[in-house]
């Protein structure tokens, strides 16, 4: 019997988040995880590094952060839209930008790189912090990554002005299910994690990109940033087996807004 390509992209997610959720994947797993999940193993790519060749360049990549990542196709995108979003002349001046649950840490790369801005990170998850701050001095990234919780990541990053940039993609776990996600039962909940960044910034204007899927349930993405202004919306080329696509929405939050 022969299995379809959504039921392959079900089981294997089950395997990555289930027994490898915190084994390193090997160069063959890898490869499997391009082919299944984005079609061909090249299309898996971290740190401009392709799965065929992620082994031999010494990268660590868990099997929760091979689900969980944004690849390089994607990161790309989504760097040239925050670089776009910079370009006003009132947002020209000293920015940062913060990603607050790092995982992988493959778009904060990128967007320092695109935008030439430092980049702090937080990932409280002790083995997924040691793979990244590997694989981040593996590629010569500049990214200031601590093993703190974001809320202690905060405190620490004055507001600058109204460019700085906070990424926000927490632990979908029981908010995601086929149906699709849930912004209000992430953990922590996103309205929870957005009132913790205007404290941290005395409700200074910001910009905050958020990962999810096309299918929101509930109209928690508006419920979530219902005081805040949608700037932009990049939808990923390619669907998941199942028929979803990756996206990230960027919107204006803070005073001003």
């Amino acid at each position: 019997m022969t299995t379809s390509p959504k039921d392959a992209y079900y089981d294997l997610c089950q395997r990555l988040l289930g027994p490898w959720r915190t084994t390193e994947l090997t160069g063959a797993q890898l490869c499997e995880v391009g082919e299944t999940i984005y079609g061909r193993a090249e299309h898996f790519s971290l740190y401009g590094v392709a799965a065929p060749a992620m082994a031999d360049a010494g990268l660590r990549v868990f099997g929760r952060t091979a689900v969980e990542c944004c690849t390089d196709l994607m990161a790309v995108a989504v760097a040239h839209a925050v670089a776009d979003l910079h370009a006003p002349p009132d947002m020209a001046g000293d920015s940062f930008v913060a990603e607050l649950f790092c995982g992988s840490g493959n778009l904060g790369v990128h967007l320092g790189w695109t935008l030439g801005r430092p980049v702090y990170a937080a990932e409280l998850d002790p083995l997924v912090y040691q793979a990244t701050r590997h694989n981040l001095g593996s590629v010569g990234a500049a990214t200031r990554l601590q093993q703190i919780d974001y809320r202690e990541l905060l405190p620490g990053l004055p507001a600058r002005g109204p460019g700085d940039t906070y990424i926000v993609e927490p632990p979908w776990g029981c908010a995601i299910s086929p149906a699709g996600l849930d912004l209000l039962g992430t953990s922590p909940p996103v309205p929870e994690i957005l009132d913790d960044i205007l404290r941290a910034r005395d409700g200074r204007s910001c910009l905050v990109g958020i990962k999810t899927i096309d299918r929101i349930l509930h109209d928690s993405l508006n419920v979530a940033f219902a005081d805040a202004r949608h700037l932009r919306t990049i939808t990923s080329e390619r669907p998941f087996p199942d028929g979803s696509r990756m996206q990230f929405h960027f919107y204006r939050i803070g005073s001003g807004t």
